[in-house]
């Protein structure tokens, strides 16, 4: 494969989508690999969010010794626990770089190949999101002693000075530069050593040292992935977002005025009021976890597959290997012919054209 710009990449990974996803188009199995990239996307970035509920230790020390040591089991329980489904997000994450790749249709079988990779990346992720957690936690427990005063210092009914709105702005802008940073880093990290692992098992070193070989050989074309992943992941997924809204609006209109009419014809035969109220709710919850779980997934999963095949086209051509599996996983172009076009072998060879008619 021969190395491709940031910008040539778009086209081949919406077609990779398309392979992956929709070639062929089944319900079930469409829906599978939509889930199955969502999963791999929750395995993307690590942050010990559970430890941020120790901050209520002083508050739960007047309580008693009691709460304290329930908070901090608590904090325990719940971290060991977003632990152990964030390792199997980033086991998820090797299974369906392998799915893209090689256009598979089952997750079990790169699930059982990949335990090691994932195992030692899920560590280092881990670790990097730890370390990035300490750092960040100094500031933050400042600006949270410099908020609480003024929010201590109201009364009830009494309008935020100007001086606490513009705190509260500056620091939700902060924590929201300082996470889109903190998802792009984990972002790119899996786009180039996620490949390394799976395909050789190189190990850590030998993936970051080939990361940091490609950044120094074409810093500019790098800087312009890394944007136009950005751009686009973003600009996609709104759409995507806004297309579902839209279209959950109106199936949400169309069923309520059908279950309404329902509901009012079976309320003049006489049907009690509390159980039209009961089938009401059951219909209600069971629409909600079908356009939750299924639809929603379905509209957001080529999202997330388009950018990992974004990804896989940008390193292909700097990696063959890579490159040599998406050729090989890559059905060739057909040949159309205009409806006038003889076809190849016409005339049959087989049925000679007859003689000219004599003069």
């Amino acid at each position: 494969m021969q190395p491709l710009s940031a910008t040539e990449c778009i086209s081949p990974a919406i077609a990779r989508t398309r392979l992956v996803l929709f070639t062929p188009f089944r319900k079930g199995r469409t829906w599978k690999l939509c889930a199955t990239s969502y999963l791999a996307l929750c395995g993307q970035m690590f942050f010990p969010f559970p430890v941020i509920y120790l901050a209520y230790l002083p508050l739960v020390r007047n309580v008693g010794l009691w709460a304290v040591y329930a908070l901090v089991a608590a904090v325990l329980l719940f971290s060991a626990l977003y632990l152990y489904v964030f390792y199997l997000c980033s086991r998820i994450k090797f299974a369906y770089f392998d799915i893209v790749v090689n256009r598979g249709e089952f997750v079990a079988p790169p699930w059982h190949r990949y335990g090691q990779q994932a195992f030692a990346w899920t560590g280092f992720k881990v670790l990097f999101g730890c370390i990035v957690t300490l750092a960040v936690s100094a500031p933050l427990a400042a600006y949270t002693r410099q908020i609480m005063p003024l929010f201590l210092s109201m009364r009830p009914g009494q309008q935020p000075p100007a001086q606490m709105i513009a705190a509260i702005f500056a620091g939700e802008g902060i924590l929201f530069l300082f996470f889109s940073a903190f998802a792009l880093v984990s972002g790119l990290l899996g786009d180039f050593i996620v490949p390394s692992l799976a395909l050789e098992d190189t190990g850590l070193k030998e993936a970051f040292r080939r990361m940091f070989q490609l950044m120094a050989a074409e810093p500019g074309e790098f800087a312009l992935y890394a944007l136009l992943k950005t751009v686009l992941g973003a600009s996609v997924y709104l759409c995507a977002i806004i297309a579902f809204e839209i279209a959950l609006f109106l199936v949400i209109l169309v069923v309520g005025l059908v279950l309404g009419l329902i509901g009012f014809a079976l309320h003049l035969a006489g049907v009690p009021t509390i159980i039209l109220f009961i089938l009401g709710g059951i219909i209600a919850f069971v629409l909600e976890i079908v356009l939750v779980f299924y639809a929603m997934l379905l509209v957001i999963g080529p999202v997330f597959t388009f950018l990992d095949a974004y990804a896989l086209y940008f390193l292909g051509g700097r990696y063959p290997l890579l490159g040599d599996l998406l050729d090989r996983s890559t059905p060739p172009p057909a040949q159309f012919f205009p409806p006038a076009y003889p076809p190849p072998g016409f005339p049959p060879p087989e049925s000679p054209l007859p003689p000219a008619p004599a003069i």
